[in-house]
């Protein structure tokens, strides 16, 4: 009997260690070339496995796909609970938001590749992540501390929230969305630590003065 269990939690670690091989060479496939320019077969050789077992988990390319948007969307959700730290004023508060959203989109360019798709396909597969992450807490987040600046008076009362909140979101993402052409055109190597510092530095000081009494 004992032999049995073993032998089952054995398959069960093997057939979680296939699915995270397919994730990840999926993930790749996918922010590269989309949805409709990635092949099952590509995946397969990258995961080195047979593409037989990548229907074994998902019964299709687009089961595969929306899988590799939960997982990425997850990723975010993760991020997010790292700014929401007590005891900052709304001034740190909004900076530290900003932060940590730049460090996430440098370490996940995936991430910015596949919502890049996901936009150009009118957002077609959004509804296969889950509603509770897609509601975004960090929006309820931002949106309270802009709130919470206006009660203590440290912020300006006419300030609209919502639009600082959505301006405060793309600003981060743009920037990884436009990195290699304006690069170019401006002749500096913008995805370097030091050149990404001072964009987040420069738009928290942008916001924060923006919105200072």
């Amino acid at each position: 009997m004992e032999w049995r269990i073993a032998m089952a939690e054995k398959q069960l670690r093997k057939s979680e260690i296939t699915k995270s091989k397919i994730l990840r060479a999926a993930e790749a496939e996918f922010s590269e070339k989309g949805i409709w320019g990635a092949r099952i077969d590509a995946i397969a050789e990258s995961a080195g496995i047979n593409k037989r077992m990548i229907y074994e988990h998902y019964i299709s390319k687009e089961e595969l796909y929306k899988t590799v948007l939960k997982e990425v969307y997850g990723r975010l959700a993760e991020c997010e609970r790292e700014f929401f730290a007590k005891d900052l004023s709304p001034e740190a508060a909004l900076r530290n938001v900003v932060h940590v959203y730049f460090a996430f989109l440098e370490k996940n360019p995936s991430f910015v590749r596949i919502l890049m798709w996901e936009n150009l396909n009118n957002a077609r597969y959004i509804d296969a992540v889950d509603p509770a992450t897609l509601k975004n807490p960090a929006i309820e987040y931002i949106v309270a501390q802009i709130k919470r600046g206006k009660d203590k008076g440290v912020f300006r009362s006419d300030a609209d929230e919502y639009q600082l909140t959505l301006s405060l979101l793309n600003f981060e993402f743009s920037y990884f969305v436009n990195i290699h052409t304006m690069s170019y055109v401006l002749k500096t190597e913008l995805s370097e630590a030091s050149e990404i510092s001072k964009r987040a530095d420069f738009i928290s000081d942008m916001i924060i003065k923006y919105l200072c009494v």
